[in-house]
């Protein structure tokens, strides 16, 4: 069917395209043309694996979007298969009680043995008797409505090979992006490997996991570097921080300045982040008027300049009841 061959060969074209090259197999006796290069270890870069992810997530979004045609393809197919079943259904309905009827008079013809087919004179109908009449105008109708229900049943097994047509274009679609999603993972898996950092907080015992390395990453990484600093209000380093001032602080030196040292403008930037979806780097806030601000290090913990008396540490996000929402800015 042509809808399953068109997402067949984009799914084969499209995993094709961001799988590894062959390596030429080796020769015997002959020296490999091409030298490794001097202080490569084999394993690729920061810098080639978000290269590679970037080829893959396009692909991984090309096919995804095959995979939504296909699904919305199915969806119309399946339709088709309805209307057509009941338009079938229904003209049979129709049609059950016009075949009753003629199958009535077929019975009492052929119980009284006798025709129905009674002239007055010549060749004249006029004489025709009224159950031969009736039964040949139930014929006729029969007749019309068997026609339509053909056609309607040629139509409900064409939407059926239809249906089952797209349903294959969507499960090869569907497999496709699977194979695409999980070489994205497996590349994320790579990457997070390289960028991963842990800081323990000696004073705390909490440990921060911060992965990747875009600018809110670095920020928490800047961040981290101040851990035991102590808090003093309006501060923003770099020997002391309130809770707003250090995000400020850390920012701009990951080449972000200029940021405002208030929660609730802070707030107002980059983009909204609901509890359930927060990752290292994400901005937290406390209290109906947000009075009160973190970085988000993960597993439910949060680095935070506290309040007088106190240093920059890692807690946890649940010791407080008054979480307000969180934001992240890139």
């Amino acid at each position: 069917m042509p809808i399953a061959a068109t997402a067949s060969a984009a799914a084969v074209i499209a995993i094709g395209a961001i799988a590894p090259a062959q390596a030429a197999p080796s020769i015997p006796g002959r020296i490999a043309a091409v030298a490794p290069t001097p202080g490569t270890t084999g394993k690729p870069t920061e810098r080639e694996l978000r290269k590679k992810l970037d080829a893959l997530n396009t692909e991984a979004e090309k096919l995804t979007e095959l995979y939504n045609k296909a699904r919305v393809e199915l969806g119309k197919a399946k339709n088709a298969v309805r209307e057509a079943t009941r338009q079938a259904a229904a003209l049979t309905a129709q049609a059950a009680p016009a075949r009753e009827q003629l199958s009535g008079f077929a019975a009492s013809n052929y119980m009284t043995g006798g025709p129905d087919m009674m002239f007055a004179s010549g060749n004249s109908t006029e004489g025709l008797a009224s159950s031969a009449y009736l039964a040949q105008n139930r014929a006729s109708v029969v007749n019309a409505l068997q026609a339509r229900i053909d056609q309607a049943t040629k139509a409900q097994q064409d939407a059926q090979a239809t249906n089952a047509a797209a349903q294959q274009a969507a499960t090869q679609a569907e497999k496709a992006r699977s194979a695409a999603k999980a070489k994205v993972d497996e590349v994320t898996k790579q990457l997070d490997k390289l960028t991963t950092t842990r800081v323990k907080d000696p004073k705390s015992g909490f440990t921060a996991v911060i992965k990747g390395s875009d600018l809110p990453a670095k920020m928490t990484r800047k961040a981290l570097t101040k851990i035991g600093s102590p808090y003093v209000w309006a501060a923003a380093g770099p020997n002391s921080f309130d809770c707003s001032g250090l995000v400020v602080w850390a920012y701009a030196k990951v080449g972000k300045p200029g940021l405002p040292h208030y929660t609730g403008d802070l707030y107002q930037l980059g983009s909204k982040v609901d509890k359930g979806d927060l990752r290292a780097g994400d901005l937290v806030y406390f209290g109906g008027s947000l009075h009160h601000m973190g970085i988000y290090v993960g597993g439910g913990r949060y680095l935070h300049a506290p309040q007088t008396g106190d240093v920059v540490k890692i807690s946890k996000v649940s010791d407080r009841s008054d979480y307000a929402g969180a934001n992240r800015i890139s």
